[in-house]
């Protein structure tokens, strides 16, 4: 990035407004908080939400902000450190397309901290839609910026660059000047952590709760006066250089269209069909194909080869998953599920169905394949699954994209059955109804408040909220 590009940066997120944003991208920002509202209300039981749940009531704070599932109101920055961890711990929630060259997922570090703050500050949803939709487009230029890069040498990109984000939509929707926004980033990059380490573990989710909390900490701060370098994304030992290992694709073209073009529409945001890591959905969708098309006998296989990337499996690590998180980074697990039921969903990620005898069986003769073609160049989502069936038939599909991707996106009805499934242990019928609504019309609402009302007290108490 030039050594403008803070002060640009700045000026765009100071100054952008609902009325300047096109029709399209409000129209897309609504489908990513459907999608993410689903998502966090399905992770708001999950054990490592019990835990910061109930390290947060023993803190206590002030009533400003509710916790999404939980019944309970906190300040804003530990309210949106729990729903952000709540929106990830899944694994179901939204990533940037792969058109963009660089993987990371947009939205858990963000509308937390933008609906934490909303709720304090009483804003309608006008200005959360246009906090949230500046938050993408500050933080998909600074991806841009770093490309693979960093999660090549071991940062998760989610925080890292979920951070700046974050602080973008909370200096949006807080109205900071051009001059705090810049001491807000400044705050912001020094928060900006996460290692690719920890994932299959509670602390990937938490990566994205650190992001939302530490994005809303910086903007307050700089509210309130406190410094920080009025050019973190800058020259040689700045932001994007540092976390990219000093590979950063340099100068220019990444921060000339603010306000022109808009990243939430192109390359855009692929929003996840099945509940697990980005790097096994292209395999999951031709396991699927040669199960339910094909009609391939998961009793008569005997070797699967996934052709892909190699970069997948460092992401997906997990070659014989042993617990319920380590399956959903496992690409030889999903494609067990997806060949024995013929279906991917929330239910097939638990302890006893990751470790049952006839996944761990299958899952066994998963082997990968990297093709020459792949080496040394950007991770690819194209994958290909090969199948040798015991009469020594083979029977393979390739899948380019993944459902969910823009250029093969999740029609409306899909994307309301999602948010159904990850909803209906908390809600009635009739109260998810009204929230599909509620959300279609989003910038109707005087007050963030009316949605948050709804989906902080869930009325059905099912097994999973005892």
């Amino acid at each position: 990035m030039n050594e403008e590009t803070n002060e640009k940066t700045a000026r765009f997120i100071a100054g952008s407004t609902f009325e300047a944003i096109p029709k399209k991208a409000v129209d897309l920002a609504k489908d990513a908080i459907l999608d993410w509202m689903g998502v966090t209300i399905a992770g708001s039981c999950e054990p490592a939400v019990n835990i910061l749940t109930e390290q947060v009531k023993q803190w206590g704070g002030a009533n400003e902000a509710g916790v999404i599932g939980r019944a309970f109101r906190t300040t804003v920055p530990l309210a949106a450190w729990i729903n952000g961890t709540a929106s990830h711990a899944i694994d179901y929630d939204d990533t940037f397309s792969n058109a963009a060259g660089y993987n990371f997922h947009p939205t858990v570090p963000i509308l937390p901290a933008v609906f934490a703050l909303s709720e304090k500050c009483k804003t309608s949803a006008r200005a959360a839609l246009a906090a949230y939709i500046v938050g993408i487009e500050v933080e998909s230029r600074v991806g841009a910026a770093m490309g693979r890069f960093s999660s090549e040498m071991g940062w998760h990109p989610t925080p890292v660059i979920g951070t700046i984000g974050a602080v973008a939509a909370s200096a949006n929707l807080l109205g900071l000047n051009a001059e705090q926004v810049r001491m807000a980033l400044g705050i912001a990059g020094s928060y900006s952590s996460g290692f690719v380490k920890n994932f299959g573990t509670m602390t990937k989710p938490l990566h994205a709760g650190n992001a939302a909390k530490n994005g809303v900490i910086a903007a307050l701060l700089a509210q309130n006066g406190f410094t920080g370098t009025e050019k973190v994304l800058e020259g040689d030992t700045g932001f994007c250089s540092m976390f990219s290992g000093k590979k950063s694709s340099g100068p220019g073209q990444y921060d000339r269209d603010f306000g022109e073009a808009w990243h939430i529409i192109t390359p855009g945001i692929a929003l996840k069909a099945y509940p697990c890591c980005r790097s096994t959905h292209s395999s999951i969708d031709a396991s699927l194909y040669l199960r339910n098309v094909m009609h391939i006998d998961p009793n008569r296989v005997v070797k699967i080869t996934c052709i892909t990337h190699p970069q997948h499996t460092k992401l997906a690590r997990f070659h014989k998953p042993g617990s319920a998180y380590e399956g959903k980074f496992s690409i030889p697990y999903c494609i067990a599920v997806a060949l024995l039921r013929g279906k991917v969903v929330l239910e097939d990620f638990t302890e006893g169905k990751v470790t049952a005898p006839e996944a761990q069986k299958l899952l066994a003769k998963v082997e990968f394949l990297y093709p020459e073609k792949y080496m040394n160049v950007p991770m690819t989502l194209t994958q290909e699954v090969v199948i040798r069936l015991d009469n020594g038939e083979e029977y393979s599909h390739e899948v380019p994209g993944p459902k969910g991707d823009p250029e093969n996106p999740m029609s409306h009805e899909e994307l309301a059955a999602k948010f159904i499934d990850c909803t209906r242990s908390y809600f009635s019928e009739g109260e998810i109804d009204k929230m599909l609504k509620m959300i279609g019309g989003l910038e109707s609402l005087d007050d963030m408040s009316q949605l948050m009302d709804m989906v902080t007290h869930p009325t059905k108490r099912s097994e999973v909220l005892k």
